[in-house]
């Protein structure tokens, strides 16, 4: 049985689809601009054993966000290689949409890269894209054509959601439209239910909302092989988004993802947000 691979892990924790942002028209927020950021420490568990852990930065400096991914994967077990990952994307806020500019992703594989993405765009719109390993020529490929670059997210993007508190529910029920820098898909999220949740040493604790997601391969993909299909009809996608008042926006507190050799879940062990808001200049 093939071994999971770190770069499939740090893309998917970042991945796809599991992350969801809000698509809809831009709505009038209160005038108040965000400053501050947002400290989450990760474990990746697969069957309950622990095979990796990541941290993520994101950083709001009034409209322009940056997040950062640091993480790494261990072979404890005969399905994990060892890996390292690092991700990287900024861009703008503007009222209920996030305007992507730049997208980077760099991945090991026991001490050899295995993948690397440079990709640049303008408010979500495809500029410039290189993607190491290239995709190989087979007849089954769905094609990349030119409207699969416009009105994107990369995958770190779709991390944040710009909707306040009082509105959790709204991350869920919308189709998010994501390229990583090989293939388009869009993942489809819904409402599930709202939990609760309780953090140590001054970790986020309260309510989160639960979205289910399913996987939709657009182009870039072969629809003939069994990974794509089992993706396609995976049930078991679902995250989890807490508010993060500081910034206005909900991050995933926590995220599911059924694989071949059991579930695979992405959980915050350290969830803590810091910053400021000021008052935005009348027009």
């Amino acid at each position: 049985m093939n071994r999971i691979r770190p770069s499939r892990l740090l893309m998917r924790t970042g991945l796809a689809a599991l992350l969801g942002l809000a698509t809809a028209s831009a709505e009038a927020r209160p005038q108040t601009i965000p400053n501050g950021s947002l400290e989450a420490s990760y474990n990746i568990l697969l069957g309950g054993l622990t095979i990796g852990r990541f941290k993520l930065d994101t950083i709001v400096d009034r409209s322009e966000y940056t997040v950062t991914v640091r993480g790494s994967t261990s072979g404890v077990s005969r399905f994990v290689s060892d890996g390292t990952g690092l991700l990287k994307s900024s861009g703008r806020i503007s009222g209920t949409k996030l305007l992507p500019n730049d997208y980077y992703l760099d991945t090991t594989e026991n001490g050899r890269m295995s993948s690397n993405v440079n990709m640049r765009m303008n408010a979500g719109n495809i500029v410039s894209v290189a993607a190491l390993p290239p995709l190989m020529k087979k007849a089954d490929r769905v094609p990349i054509l030119p409207r699969h670059k416009h009105n994107i997210l990369d995958p770190l993007s779709a991390m944040i959601v710009p909707l306040d508190k009082d509105h959790m529910s709204a991350a869920c029920n919308r189709s998010i439209p994501v390229f990583d820098g090989w293939q388009r898909f869009d993942v489809k999220l819904f409402y599930k239910s709202t939990a609760e949740v309780r953090g140590e040493n001054g970790s986020y604790s309260g309510p989160v909302t639960v979205c289910g997601a399913r996987y939709i391969a657009l182009a870039g993909h072969r629809p003939t092989l069994e990974a794509v299909q089992f993706m396609e009809q995976n049930k078991d996608l679902e995250v989890w988004f807490a508010p993060v008042e500081e910034l206005g926006v909900l991050m995933p507190f926590r995220m599911q993802i059924g694989t071949e050799v059991g579930i695979l879940t992405i959980h915050a062990s350290r969830f803590v947000g810091q910053g400021s808001t000021q008052r935005a200049s009348a027009e």
